[in-house]
């Protein structure tokens, strides 16, 4: 399996425009803004706690989804400051701890998975297909969480971070996280999983 490159590194270009956005948005009143050097450092971090997980879990995304990252590099962009984080380009803030980071990453990696695979799945129609009393946020999400459920339960064997991540969605400004979640837990990790890629293997 051909396995992409993850570079984390800090954005020079990128950054002045998000430090620009997140002064101006009252959520980010009390925003301490980190110096370029701090920023550098946790890039350091950041990178030295990838490393203990990269293959894994991007074998074990691959593997459970049948598919396989179009691109041998994926940069990713780390900022001084971001509202949310986004997946293409990947760009993530550097105010995370090293778990919340990694559990970004993965998130952000997924759906990466989900929108550029070598097998030219068209995840949004699926989505569309298997939710579509759901806004798009929301769909985006469901298997999104499932696929992140399963590494956590399954492949890392790690129920706090999950519960973790799940809290987390729970206390976020949008609430189409939580109601992924919640769909999750309603209709099954696994299964949602198996229902989606159903739509792919069909057409094999």
């Amino acid at each position: 399996m051909e396995l992409p490159k993850i570079r984390i590194k800090y954005n020079k270009f990128l950054d002045p425009i998000f430090k620009t956005y997140i002064k101006s948005n009252p959520k980010w009143k009390d925003w301490v803004e980190p110096t370029e050097a701090e920023v550098k450092d946790r890039v350091k971090k950041y990178k030295k706690e990838w490393v203990k997980y990269e293959k894994k879990i991007l074998e074990g995304i691959c593997e459970l989804l049948d598919l396989n990252f179009s691109q041998n590099i994926i940069d990713v962009h780390i900022v001084s400051g971001n509202d949310r984080q986004f997946s293409n380009p990947v760009v993530i803030k550097s105010g995370f701890k090293l778990d919340e980071f990694i559990e970004s990453l993965i998130h952000e990696l997924i759906h990466r998975l989900f929108s550029d695979n070598v097998q030219n799945v068209i995840a949004g129609k699926i989505f569309l297909e298997m939710f579509p009393d759901e806004n798009e946020l929301t769909r985006n999400h469901i298997i999104t969480h499932a696929v992140l459920k399963f590494i956590y339960l399954d492949f890392l064997k790690d129920k706090e971070k999950l519960e973790v991540n799940r809290e987390k969605s729970s206390k976020s400004s949008f609430p189409e996280y939580k109601r992924a979640w919640d769909i999750v837990e309603e209709r099954g990790y696994k299964e949602l999983i198996a229902e989606f890629k159903k739509h792919y293997h069909k057409e094999k």
